[in-house]
């Protein structure tokens, strides 16, 4: 790939689109962005990253690349480990809200006194300290124009087959988790969630019961299984967690926007089938969801222990978005979920 100091100067800023489609075929052009494409798979196929942002995430790094400041930056990462390249992203997630939202870049300007090193670390390290906060929002229209064309020019062209792969496996991953949540209400529907030894005696075939009179050593055997079966009952219900004691406590930020779908992927996804119910917040349709409980299952509720930490608490990424995880405590006059 041939990379230029100057961003305007790149390649992949001719102002002639219909140059590619005449010379360079599309399996040319998959072949030249192998190493772009082979990140992107990563991100979004192993890391399990949203498509849109893994998008935006290899065109802020061309700009990078194209700018000068890490001249091979995409092709060290794939040579990288997946922590690393997860982390990359996530700074590079902060620096792409920088472009797109100014009030967003002064609160992380001021917050942090211009310290690169908490924010940035990766990227200033990958870049000799060049590539600053100061530089991305001094420079936000330019750097902006330079990762739209990389998105239009590049890769919307070099991973379209990846999008069609990516996007089927996100419908396969809805449709699963709501084929999942259908069964588990019809479960919750029945009366017995578990066979028992009571439950089966009172499936019995109606021909059974036909006798008018029951000998009374059977009449005894029918008093201890009751007996039995309450025990039984008892037991498990010292068993049940109360909801409550297995939820969780999510809040998003102000200005970034998160669907329910996109909660229940993540977590699906991290932790395995372990939620029960997601309850957004009520919103207006011109505002967002700030916060939501998510109730895990009955035999997951040691999970949360996982998800919070000890500290009770926990961040994590979503498609970009950040999302703090707590202990959910109701107050005594809440209702449970």
């Amino acid at each position: 790939m041939a990379y230029s100091s100057s961003l305007f100067a790149s390649p992949f800023f001719s102002t002639d689109s219909s140059l590619f489609e005449v010379e360079v075929t599309r399996d040319e052009f998959h072949s030249f962005h192998k190493i772009d494409r082979d990140l992107f798979t990563r991100l979004v196929f192993v890391l399990k990253r949203d498509m849109n942002q893994s998008s935006q995430v290899i065109a802020f790094l061309l700009v990078v690349e194209q700018l000068g400041f890490a001249r091979n930056l995409v092709a060290y990462l794939v040579s990288s480990q997946d922590m690393l390249i997860d982390a990359v992203a996530n700074e590079v997630g902060v620096c792409l809200s920088i472009l797109y939202n100014q009030e967003y870049s002064s609160f992380v300007l001021l917050n942090h006194n211009n310290n690169d090193e908490v924010v940035i670390p990766f990227l200033k390290d990958l870049t000799d300290s060049n590539l600053t906060l100061s530089y991305i929002n001094q420079y936000r229209e330019t750097i902006l124009v330079g990762v739209t064309k990389n998105l239009n020019d590049v890769c919307n062209r070099a991973f379209d087959d990846i999008y069609e792969k990516g996007y089927k496996e996100q419908l396969l991953a809805l449709e699963r988790a709501k084929v999942i949540e259908e069964m588990k209400k019809i479960r919750l529907g029945s009366p017995q969630q578990t066979p028992t030894r009571f439950s089966v005696q009172r499936q019995t075939p109606s021909w059974w019961n036909v006798q008018q009179q029951i000998p009374p050593v059977e009449e005894k055997a029918k008093v201890a299984v009751t007996e039995t079966e309450g025990a039984d009952n008892k037991e498990d219900e010292e068993e049940v967690t109360p909801a409550d004691d297995r939820t969780v406590f999510l809040t998003f930020s102000k200005g970034y926007p998160i669907s329910e779908s996109e909660v229940r992927v993540h977590f699906t996804r991290k932790f395995g089938e372990v939620i029960e119910a997601i309850v957004m917040q009520e919103a207006q349709e011109n505002e967002q969801p700030l916060f939501a409980r998510m109730v895990l299952k009955m035999e997951y509720a040691s999970k949360i222990e996982e998800i919070v930490t000890p500290m009770d608490k926990n961040k994590f990424t979503i498609d970009g978005k950040h999302v703090w995880v707590h202990k959910f405590f109701a107050a005594p006059s809440t209702s449970h979920v």
